[in-house]
């Protein structure tokens, strides 16, 4: 049996790829994957999670970071409710420019390689963390003014004493084989996200980092659940959906602007994603098409 592949909510998807909300769960969450990072914090009850099949305890100061690329569901039993925030990044803001708040992959990069996914806080972590995602929510909530930019003060805070814990707890002996190989690979998605306007393929990227064809194609589907021009096709619908909504630029112009050879090719790839043409889709959201 496959596992679901959730899409997630649309803000993800758009110029602040953040969410964070509380989830209060009496039943359990069958298997799933997404494209998109996701860190949750259990606070109240307790349940169980399978991460790749592994079970790890669900208990109030339990903080898990879950990647593309990982299957996971949550079982809660009869008569139990579990509690938890639950965040979610997408690819734009974890493969922002390195110079940026976006830049999230430094600071994370190294977790994608841990054993586990699932981590029991120290009292000290727990509650620095539970502080921070109170504060965090009320920032979503209040939407108060530089709202977004207090979110992401607090959101790099929160994974820095993440970090800060794993590395007092976690033994630092690691596959080293393990890690240079999702290390590289996550070199190449990055490349792609910040080079999505270029002309990009699975041959030249191979190329460039030394690897097959065939290894690239693979890694794609494995690590972030959906093929090489399905990742990029999604990327450049994403900006030119932003160009529509947020500039006068005529349809044609976007069109290459978000990477597409000729605007035949951007049409019909807008309208699989999208449900309807760039210009109804200007038109659905108000805005006068050029």
């Amino acid at each position: 049996m496959f596992p679901n592949n959730l899409h997630g909510d649309d803000e993800i998807y758009g110029d602040f790829p953040f969410t964070l909300k509380i989830h209060q769960l009496p039943s359990s969450v069958p298997a799933h994957v997404h494209h998109f990072i996701e860190y949750t914090y259990a606070f109240r009850g307790r349940g169980t999670e399978l991460v790749n099949g592994v079970a790890r305890d669900l208990v109030p100061g339990t903080f898990t970071l879950l990647f593309p690329h990982q299957v996971h569901e949550i079982r809660v039993e009869p008569g139990e409710e579990l509690h938890l925030y639950v965040g979610a990044i997408g690819l734009k803001g974890f493969f922002g420019p390195e110079d940026s708040l976006y830049s999230l992959h430094r600071l994370l990069r190294d977790a994608e390689n841990d054993a586990m996914s699932t981590y029991r806080l120290d009292e000290e972590a727990a509650a620095a963390m539970m502080h921070l995602l109170q504060e965090m929510h009320a920032e979503v909530l209040e939407e108060g003014p530089w709202y977004r930019m207090m979110f992401l003060a607090k959101l790099i805070q929160l994974f820095i004493v993440f970090d800060r814990y794993r590395q007092r707890a976690l033994e630092p002996a690691r596959d080293k084989r393990l890690v240079q190989g999702r290390g590289g690979m996550w070199q190449v998605i990055q490349y792609v996200y910040q080079n999505f306007k270029e002309d990009i393929g699975l041959e030249s990227l191979a190329q460039q980092f030394n690897y097959s064809p065939s290894y690239v194609s693979s890694a794609f589907k494995q690590m972030i659940g959906e093929n090489f021009n399905s990742f990029l096709e999604r990327i450049r619908i994403a900006h030119a959906v932003n160009l529509l909504l947020a500039t006068d630029m005529k349809i044609t112009d976007i069109a290459y602007e978000a990477g597409f050879k000729s605007y035949s090719t951007f049409v019909r790839v807008f309208q699989e994603h999208m449900k309807m043409s760039p210009t109804a889709y200007r038109k659905h959201q108000g805005i006068e098409t050029q």
